[in-house]
């Protein structure tokens, strides 16, 4: 997610960079938007903990696109969800799936997005170094931090379960989330996240599947054997705004289909390439199997679709 150029690896297509911080900005920032409701947190005293903020995530929606959605389509006038004409006394009634309004107030789940977790190296920039590589000493001690603090790391699922249905969370959540597939995730990140009895959900582009450098096939099924969440970040990093119809499938639906296979896992989730979406992209996202979606950049959730939109921050590992 990183500057173009401060990411080529020989072999494999350039993973690029989200060039604006997500939902995390720096105190000093011009950029933070008002919209945004923040809970910061800071674990003082702890080695590797002094850049790191937790935050509500999208709980402001864009007031552009209000409106309802359930898991079919738009809902009616009534505002109900999903089963809305069964009794909840039913015996066989399932849970009903919340209105969009009620997913963009449930939505307020820090989602922090590491990349690299490794030991900085010469040719590693500032920014890099900032945002995208923290070092395995500086990980765990924001591991530690977290913990410390009293958060508890939650998988998709949970998180989508408390989305549409209002299922009860931890008192402090948080989701931990890595983008791309680099092989310092299954050596470095997953063993400190067992460590800790953590889990973690792992965004990963298949393209770079067995090539120097990245996962391995087998990895992915490791991942899932260890209690992570496997989850699709396209095939090979375009951009989702610029999709033609012929990137469906290549882009969304093989991917899917691949780490399903690999993970034995349904894939579920999805994380958007530079945390970029657009409105056209949505239905195409839901089309190919995915319940929910994750952005990384300063922009509301969309009020109708917020379950398409969530937010994630920048993990600064400095």
């Amino acid at each position: 997610m990183c500057a173009p150029q401060e990411r080529a690896h020989e072999g494999v297509p350039d993973v690029g960079t989200n060039t604006v911080r997500g939902a995390f900005e720096r105190s000093d920032s011009p950029h933070r938007s008002p919209r945004l409701a923040r809970r910061g947190f800071l674990a003082g005293g702890l080695a590797g903990l002094s850049g790191l903020a937790l935050a509500a995530c999208g709980v402001a929606a864009d007031p552009a696109s209000s409106g309802t959605q359930n898991g079919t389509g738009t809902t009616g006038s009534d505002g109900e969800g999903a089963g809305g004409g069964e009794q909840a006394n039913s015996p066989t009634a399932q849970p009903t799936r919340g209105t969009a309004a009620e997913m963009v107030a449930r939505a307020t789940v820090p989602v922090l997005c590491y990349h690299q977790v490794r030991p900085w190296e010469a040719g590693d920039t500032s920014y890099n170094r900032s945002m995208l590589i923290i070092p395995p000493q500086n990980f765990g001690a924001q591991l530690d931090g977290m913990k410390a603090a009293g958060y508890t790391a939650i998988s998709p699922a949970q998180y989508r379960e408390h989305l549409f249905f209002g299922a009860q969370l931890p008192e402090k959540p948080v989701i931990l989330s890595f983008d791309d597939g680099k092989d310092n995730q299954i050596s470095q990140a997953m063993p400190a996240l067992v460590q800790r009895e953590m889990t973690g959900t792992f965004f990963i582009m298949t393209v770079i599947l067995g090539s120097s450098g990245w996962m391995k096939r087998d990895d992915v099924k490791r991942l899932a054997d260890a209690g992570m969440t496997v989850a699709s970040h396209t095939w090979d990093h375009h951009m989702v705004t610029k999709y033609t119809q012929k990137d469906y499938a290549t882009q969304l639906g093989e991917p899917r289909d691949l780490l399903r296979k690999l993970s034995g896992q349904e894939v579920d989730d999805f994380a958007y390439p530079y945390g970029a979406w657009n409105q056209a992209i949505l239905p195409h996202i839901a089309d190919a199997g995915y319940k929910c979606a994750y952005q990384l950049q300063e922009q509301p959730i969309n009020a109708k679709h917020p379950e398409m939109t969530l937010r994630r921050i920048l993990a600064v590992s400095t």
